[in-house]
């Protein structure tokens, strides 16, 4: 993947304002690697069919973990935000937060502040049974005794417990939500404790000085902060009666500030270090008494200060009453956990795909809808929703039913043929996005031959945020020229010249946990046997989504010793077609073999995608055939070595290694201590202490199950135990034709992967051998 700086604005203006396709103009710039985005950019294309047609298939995969988020609340408790009664809105908000946050990969801490601060919960990962909440009688007992308003003491405690977080959490990632009017007329002295100017007796002022002194303006916060103040409370000697008032003349006249202005100074001094960690600040402010008789002096400096912390904020809400705060509350949450830290691609970023041409050679998008008007020409898939699938309209244009919208740019003078989609809605973490079309190979060179060509001359992905674009690999397909000379007629064949997918990008099903390993006839699951080559292929072809199944299914291949009517005939068919399984050199699958671990990793990476850089993981693969596809497999935590820093990646996999790469590659966190009593059991697997214990129970039981999230990271608990679906009776429903019945001891499908010097296969392809 590449990334460039463009000319985002002319693209994204072309796009809003729907111009006729001549008025595209801008290019891309040079590019540069872009790992950084944390996603990948895969685009495929399927063999050339009988009519040099070949589906197309542009691709984002997001990764699945949720980018772990520190989140400190800190909130004013004081009578100035709530009048007797409303503290128990304090206690909602923060069932608000635990409910919105739990088991999303948040810590979170809840710090109240008065003349002083206490957290009341420490920072900590939220889950479904965290008892992240505000205890109303105990914190009222504290609160009475710590009247008052202390804003510094709030953010610095909050500060503090924020630290607490992880350190794999970085800075960035790490939010304080300050709940406050800004009024403050407590500060922390020197030494860390609450401070506030008293009389000679010791007796405090508190906020008097300032409410009852009849102030018309206190100090602007701008001058105030060009000042240097001292922590340190003063005493004041008052004689007579009116003793507030004679210390009010004192400050007056000695040009003295308040102890609310000296709340709000040092307030101020302590958001400074909020952001000076690299702490993201968000602030729900509330008016300081804006309707109160005398008190606009104070209400003014408040709300200078909450200007302040807003002009340091990454995101702002003002309700317009504590009634509203927890819908406020809803979005700031979004703001933090949705459309923050996990939008990895945002919505009005752009894919532009320019469609492949060169000297000898020239595709042309097949606009299915002229032929047959209810074909569709496009068809959008995000996130685990149905395809949404659009026809080019007489402007050619499609708007699609998320918002997202496509234009068609035929070729014209000066500009290669294209088109640009345009998203509607923001791309989170786990999920992903693909956008399928067919092009046709108008033009080519006929000389008697092999050839190949690029179905596009480049696809990039402009994010809206940025403007920085990403190129999207660029597939490569072959066709050779059996018979015939220069120009002249014979027939095509297409060749499979690269390694990567040639149809869509597979989508396993990861939302239904169902079993799909059978025990043996002898009652035994087996679990440190070996596996054929189809029986992998059957598990995976099962485990497919039911849409990504029908895209890619078919029933011919080009093995020898895969006939029509074998019961793993149609996995692996299908898996050969999309790119997921090969054959071996002499066109042949080898199905009854035992298959390698260097092979099995190989196929589980191919649906993820990407490409691997950098050292090996392993001390034994260097040279080997698999390196990448092996190195790629431990970075995405498919695989594990053998614990001596080596993968035997030639030695033949066992059932069970094979059932927890199965379990990791659909995302499956299988948990001894989780499942049930009366699930299905096995007299080969009855040591809760082989490693392999859980994960093969998790291959040979179909449940029902929720995610939870403890200290080793997240875990399933079985919530119930479903039937084993019949595979043979799907399977017939899925093909016309019915299969013989399955002699092999899986439940569902598996995928295979070339050994040493295999080559690889495609549709009625030829075979070259790899090295």
């Amino acid at each position: 993947m590449d990334k460039r700086r463009i000319l985002a604005a002319a693209l994204t203006a072309v796009m809003l304002l729907g111009m006729l396709p001549a008025a595209l103009a801008a290019e891309p710039q040079p590019t540069e690697a872009a790992d950084e985005l944390g996603i990948t950019l895969l685009k495929t294309a399927g063999a050339l069919n009988s009519v040099r047609e070949t589906k197309i298939s542009l691709e984002i995969s997001a990764p699945v973990n949720e980018t772990p988020v520190a989140v400190e609340f800190v909130m004013d408790a004081t009578s100035s935000l709530f009048s007797s009664g409303d503290e128990i809105m304090i206690q909602s908000w923060a069932e608000e937060i635990r409910g919105a946050m739990a088991d999303k990969n948040v810590y979170a801490g809840l710090t109240v502040f008065a003349n002083d601060a206490k957290t009341v919960y420490e920072m900590s990962q939220l889950t479904a049974e965290s008892t992240f909440d505000y205890s109303l009688g105990e914190e009222m007992l504290w609160l009475a005794g710590h009247t008052g308003t202390n804003l510094q003491a709030g953010i610095r405690a909050g500060l503090a417990d924020l630290e607490k977080a992880p350190d794999t959490i970085p800075q960035a990632n790490r939010y304080l939500v300050l709940i406050t009017d800004g009024g403050s007329f407590w500060w922390l002295d020197d030494a860390g404790n609450p401070a506030n100017d008293t009389y000679n007796d010791g007796t405090r002022l508190q906020n008097n000085d300032a409410a009852e002194g009849g102030y018309e303006s206190l100090t602007d916060l701008t001058a105030l902060l060009g000042q240097t103040v001292s922590a340190q409370p003063a005493a004041y000697t008052a004689a007579g009666d009116e003793a507030l008032a004679d210390v009010v003349g004192q400050i007056k006249t000695s040009g003295a500030l308040t102890n609310f202005e000296k709340g709000v100074y040092f307030a101020a001094k302590e958001l400074d270090k909020v952001t000076e960690a690299g702490v993201r600040l968000i602030t729900v402010r509330y008016p300081y008494y804006a309707d109160e008789e005398g008190l606009s002096a104070l209400t003014t400096l408040a709300g200078q200060l909450m200007d302040y912390a807003e002009r340091k904020s990454v995101f702002t809400a003002s309700p317009a009453s504590l009634e509203e705060t927890a819908a406020e509350l809803e979005s700031v949450m979004d703001q933090i956990y949705g459309g923050g830290v996990n939008v990895v691609v945002p919505a009005g970023s752009t894919i532009t795909d320019v469609i492949g041409k060169d000297e000898d050679y020239d595709f042309d998008l097949s606009i299915k809808s002229k032929e047959i008007p209810a074909l569709a020409d496009f068809a959008l898939k995000i996130g685990g929703d149905a395809p949404m699938e659009g026809q080019l309209d007489e402007n050619n244009q499609i708007t699609f039913a998320d918002g997202s919208t496509l234009t068609y740019y035929p070729e014209a003078e000066g500009q290669d043929e294209r088109f640009v989609l345009t998203l509607g809605q923001d791309i989170h973490r786990s999920e992903r996005v693909s956008l399928t079309y067919t092009a046709r190979l108008a033009e080519r060179d006929t000389s008697r031959g092999e050839h190949y060509v690029y179905p596009n001359v480049e696809a990039y992905l402009t994010l809206s945020d940025t403007g920085e674009s990403y190129l999207f690999p660029r597939p490569r397909l072959g066709y050779t020229i059996s018979g015939g000379g220069s120009g002249g007629g014979g027939g095509d064949t297409v060749i499979d010249e690269n390694d990567t997918p040639l149809g869509p990008l597979p989508e396993l099903n990861m939302a239904d946990h169902f079993a799909y390993i059978i025990g043996r006839d002898d009652g035994l699951v087996h679990p440190e046997a070996s596996i054929t080559r189809a029986e992998v292929a059957t598990i995976f072809f099962r485990m497919l989504t039911e849409d990504s199944r029908a895209q890619l299914w078919t029933t011919t291949n080009p093995y020898s010793d895969v006939a029509a009517e074998a019961w793993y005939n149609n996995a692996v068919s299908t898996l050969t077609t999309s790119g997921v399984i090969m054959g071996k050199p002499g066109n042949v699958f080898d199905p009854d073999a035992p298959i390698t671990r260097a092979e099995f990793a190989t196929i589980a990476v191919r649906f993820f995608g990407g490409n691997y850089e950098g050292e090996d993981q392993f001390t034994d693969i260097a040279g080997h055939w698999a390196n990448k596809y092996i190195n790629r497999a431990a970075v995405l935590g498919l695989i594990n070595g053998k614990g001596d820093g080596t993968f035997d990646p030639n030695a033949d996999i066992t059932r069970a290694e094979a059932m927890a790469i199965v379990n990791r590659t659909l995302g499956r966190k299988p948990d001894a201590d989780h499942m049930l009593p009366n699930m299905i059991t096995w007299e080969d697997n009855l040591d809760e202490s082989k490693w392999y214990y859980a994960d093969v129970q998790e291959a040979t039981n179909s449940h029902d199950f929720e995610v939870e999230s403890g200290a080793d990271g997240l875990y399933e608990v079985w919530t119930g135990l479903l039937q084993v679906r019949d595979w043979a009776a799907l399977e017939r429903e899925w093909s016309e034709s019915n299969s013989s019945s399955n002699p092999g001891d899986v439940v569902s499908d598996v995928v295979t992967e070339p050994e040493a010097g295999e080559g690889t296969a495609a549709d009625g392809g030829q075979i070259e051998t790899e090295t």
